[in-house]
């Protein structure tokens, strides 16, 4: 899993929390969905996934997917709503990986 794609877009929500070039009203689902992503991650990084598995090398796909159009929605402010859908699917992804962890340490 590469770990370095969600800890970018955990630090862009974070910095979409705070940006003042985001609408006032967005910048709490922002901060909100960064710490949900961070939780999430630390739930990843103690379990234990069979990375040949079609279902893991699936998610990293996806991964990199919503990572590469989160950055391209962030550019754009005006397209702030796509980069909130894009999060709550990599949420999605996410919990889902979590469902089929070998094991957790």
């Amino acid at each position: 899993m590469n770990y370095q794609k969600l800890v970018e877009i955990i630090t862009l929500c974070f910095d979409l929390s705070m940006d003042g070039g985001v609408p006032e009203e967005l910048r709490p689902k922002f901060l909100v969905l960064g710490k949900r992503l961070r939780g999430t991650l630390m739930n990843l990084l103690a379990g234990q996934f069979d990375a040949q598995k079609p279902k893991f090398v699936e998610a990293n796909k996806k991964i990199k997917k919503v990572n590469r159009a989160l950055k391209k929605t962030a550019r754009d402010l005006s397209n702030i709503a796509d980069t909130l859908e894009q999060t709550g699917k990599l949420i999605e992804i996410l919990d889902d990986l979590l469902g089929i962890a070998v094991s957790f340490v």
